[in-house]
This record gives structure tokens, sequence and C-alpha cells, in this order.
């Protein structure tokens, strides 16, 4: 009796040990496909290819009574697009106001400026937190003003926008650019 219920044992714990072994190829294989959905899905929201920011590219300009101010926009590389922001007087002198990127870096996009007199001259980040289309928004919550910068082209025209609190209170500039 004892033989056969050692027997019957061995035999209900290799049914099992089958039946787990099944169990763990199926949802290996599950994994493995929902791993890649994900990777797939993540990677084609977000591109680091600079080409989703191609849009921007030219020379952008608003007129005002005292001249124009002027931004341009150029694909430096595969991650990076620098732009220049500089103000035109009516008697065509040109002063610089700020350098600009918007970069690929340590797997975020960044837009990124230098503003002249300002920060010490060093760059500050903006990560950026959405893109879709021809719009982004991007967000630095610890810079002291703006805390956030969006644009958005529409046709021949870019509208543009600093925002956030300063002192306390919150404040917003628009800039509505059109194409030269």
């Amino acid at each position: 009796m004892e033989k056969n219920s050692t027997v019957a044992i061995l035999q209900f714990n290799l049914q099992s040990f089958a039946f787990l072994a099944y169990i763990i190829t199926v949802m290996k294989k599950r994994f493995y496909y929902l791993f890649i959905l994900c990777f797939f899905a993540i990677e084609n929201s977000f591109s680091q290819k600079a080409e989703v920011f191609k849009w921007i590219e030219g020379k952008w300009i608003i007129n005002t009574g005292n001249g124009v101010i002027a931004e341009s926009w150029r694909l430096a590389n595969d991650s990076t697009l620098e732009g220049k922001s500089f103000f035109i007087k009516n008697n065509n002198d040109s002063i610089p106001q700020e350098s600009l990127q918007l970069a690929y870096r340590d797997g975020n996009w960044y837009y990124i400026s230098t503003v002249n007199g300002q920060n010490n001259n060093q760059p500050v980040r903006f990560k950026i937190i959405f893109q879709k289309g021809t719009e982004f928004i991007s967000e630095n919550p610890a810079h002291d003003f703006p805390q956030r910068i969006a644009y958005r082209r529409v046709k021949n025209q870019i509208f543009a926008s600093i925002e956030g609190k300063k002192g306390g209170k919150y404040g917003k500039q628009n800039f509505d650019f059109s194409s030269e």
C-alpha cells in the first residue's frame, strides 16, 4: 500500500511540476510580448530624433513699434536644434537676447535658454513635458521666472509664451511670431 501511495504522490508531483512549468512558459511569453509592446509605445510616443521639432526651423519675427524681435532656428544634428533670439532696432542695430536649444539629453528633451545678463549667463534647462505635432510645453518649476515655456505653430505663425510666478504673482507673456 505504501508503494502505491508513494507512486501516486510522485505522479501527482510530476503532473503539478509539468503544469507549473507550462504556466511559467505561458507567462514568460506574455510578459515578453507585453514588454515589447510597451517598449515600442514608449519609443514612438517621444522620439529622440530632432525631426519632431523640424517645424520650428527658420526665421520668425514680431514687429514692434521700436523694431523687430527675431528668433531663428536651425537643425544642428539629429538630437539638437539651435536657436538665436535678437532685437533689431529701427536703425538696424542688432542686440542679441538669448541663445536657445531644443536638445535631447539624458533620455529627455529640453528647451535650453541662455539669456544675456541673466543667470550668470548660464543655460537654464526646461524639461519638455508635452510634445505633439507642432506644439510643445516645457517646465522648470525651480526657475524664478518663467517656470513654463510653450511653443505652438499654426500655418505660418508660431505662438510662444512664458509664464509662471514671480514674487508670488502669476504672470504670462505671449509672443506671436510670423515667418519671415
